[in-house]
């Protein structure tokens, strides 16, 4: 699967790129997921071209 970069998807959904992390890592938005490390502090965003024009179809 294409994967597409937090700041894209941002840019895609009129949404700064804090806001997307934040509501990935909440699981609010079904595009992909946040991750983080046992041990880690930081996340990792993983966000799929798929699930995000199948959420942009159902939001517009």
């Amino acid at each position: 699967m294409e994967r597409v970069t937090t700041k894209q998807a941002a840019k895609e959904l009129k949404m700064d790129v804090v806001t997307l992390q934040y509501l990935l890592r909440q699981e609010r938005i079904p595009i992909g997921y946040a991750i983080k490390k046992e041990g880690k502090s930081r996340y990792h965003y993983i966000i799929y071209r798929e699930m995000l024009d199948k959420f942009m179809e159902g939001a517009g």
